[in-house]
């Protein structure tokens, strides 16, 4: 476990943790962007007298799906750099399995707050879910990295050791 979590530290991890956090940023505003635009549309506060707040459940859940379409988008192609169709079906169900997991986390926290600090005004709604969205951001990069891409990661530097391999040494 130790050499596991230094795994995540090391230089190259560092990058693509990086890379995750700012592909993050640009989901958290599509996702932000998105919630908001939902609440508004679908008018998504509530007293806690008038029940559960679907329209809130339902705005995150539509804004999570699209940002969570850019998010593997965008970390496939550059923080991963993965170009190559690779296994489209795993890659995918494992990305999507993952995202399923940060949106429960999502909704538990933004819900959880509304349910225990009554109706939660739209500035707290978004507080909670930018909180929700730092609890979930190490975890999906191990993820990421470790379940959904890791084959193609394989592939990849297998392909760069046998270039590496194969090319003659320069003599002088």
């Amino acid at each position: 476990m130790k050499n596991y979590i230094k795994s995540l530290f090391t230089p190259e991890a560092l990058r693509q943790l990086a890379k995750v956090g700012l592909v993050g940023v640009v989901n958290t505003v599509v996702s932000f962007v998105l919630f908001n635009v939902l609440l508004i549309v679908l008018g998504g506060t509530k007293t806690i007298d008038e029940g559960f707040n679907w329209e809130q459940f339902w705005s995150i859940a539509l804004s999570f799906l699209i940002a969570t379409f850019v998010s593997y988008i965008l970390n496939r192609r550059w923080t991963f750099r993965l170009s190559e169709p690779g296994e489209l079906r795993r890659e995918t169900a494992n990305f999507v399995a993952i995202n399923v997991v940060a949106w429960i986390v999502t909704q538990a926290v933004v819900g959880g707050a509304d349910w225990v600090w009554g109706p939660l005004t739209r500035a707290e709604q978004n507080v909670f879910y930018l909180l929700a969205a730092l609890l979930i951001i190490v975890p999906k990069f191990a993820g990421y990295r470790d379940v959904v891409f890791r084959n193609a990661i394989d592939r990849r530097t297998a392909a760069i050791n046998a270039l590496e391999e194969v090319e003659p040494v320069a003599t002088s």
